[in-house]
């Protein structure tokens, strides 16, 4: 059985309660920012649980519960002091207790409104990565064009241009690829180990990491840098020029001014 609503429901908590320490963080420094990290980590974690098969809701919490006590982020695995350990307890404590709340009344909750996201681990990600390296010549450990140091010359249609000439049209491009009805992949650059794909509606500009989506048939890319530039590949990009072609004058040109 899938149990995705419930899962979000969990991942709603986790990303509120993160919002409330990201607010209190000028006030409270170290201290909050564990408690943040924390519940970034939960919301990471649930997110693998997501389309997974269990054979009944106490399975779910089993799995869910065990989480709590794995780790990916050292500040959490390692606090630095007995008040950072405290936000962490805290943090779980206050989890474990909405979990109770959810699962009783399982059978009355509403949808939960956020978008999907699966993270992707094990076999079916190591694919994942490979499949990304040998269509878009693309590894988490670099960058990729405009910014990486050999072209991927094999990548006939392909362009860039700085995200500020992109923002604009950023709605268009995603009624064009098909969302939020279609499903993406995200790879890169990311907050938490173990190496990791996502499946996801949406589009995440950029958030400190490189990250590059495809379509689930890989045909096309897009690749957002931390240099602020948008480049796009494959079968999309005809559609992606004519949508852009009043930014012609700025495609395939790196504009300082407007990389940070």
């Amino acid at each position: 059985m899938l149990f995705n609503n419930i899962i979000n429901h969990l991942k709603q908590w986790c990303m509120n309660k993160a919002e409330v320490y990201q607010k209190a963080y000028g006030a409270h420094g170290g201290m909050i920012t564990v408690g943040y990290l924390t519940a970034c980590e939960l919301e990471f974690k649930l997110s693998i649980l997501i389309d997974k098969s269990f054979e009944s809701i106490d399975d779910l919490k089993s799995e869910v519960l065990n989480l709590i006590d794995v780790h990916y982020e050292p500040s959490v695995s390692e606090p630095q002091n007995s008040l950072a350990q405290h936000m962490i307890d805290k943090t779980n404590r206050e989890f474990s207790e909405f979990l109770e709340e959810v699962l009783s009344r399982k059978n009355s909750l509403a949808v939960a409104n956020i978008p999907y996201e699966r993270v992707i681990i094990g076999l079916e990600t190591t694919a994942l990565q490979e499949k990304f390296r040998s269509v878009w010549k693309y590894e988490n450990t670099s960058y990729w064009f405009p910014l990486m140091g050999d072209e991927p010359k094999e990548i006939s249609e392909k362009f860039f241009v700085m995200f500020d000439y992109f923002e604009p049209y950023k709605k268009q491009l995603e009624q064009l690829i098909g969302l939020p009805q279609k499903h993406l992949y995200r790879y890169g650059e990311s907050d938490f180990r173990p190496q990791n794909c996502i499946e996801t509606v949406e589009f995440v500009e950029y958030g400190g990491h490189e990250t590059i989506y495809t379509d689930k048939d890989f045909s096309w890319a897009i690749y957002f840098s931390h240099e602020n530039t948008v480049a796009f590949a494959g079968s999309i990009v005809p559609k992606v020029k004519e949508l852009l072609s009043e930014e012609k004058e700025h495609w395939d040109k790196f504009e300082w001014d407007r990389a940070e």
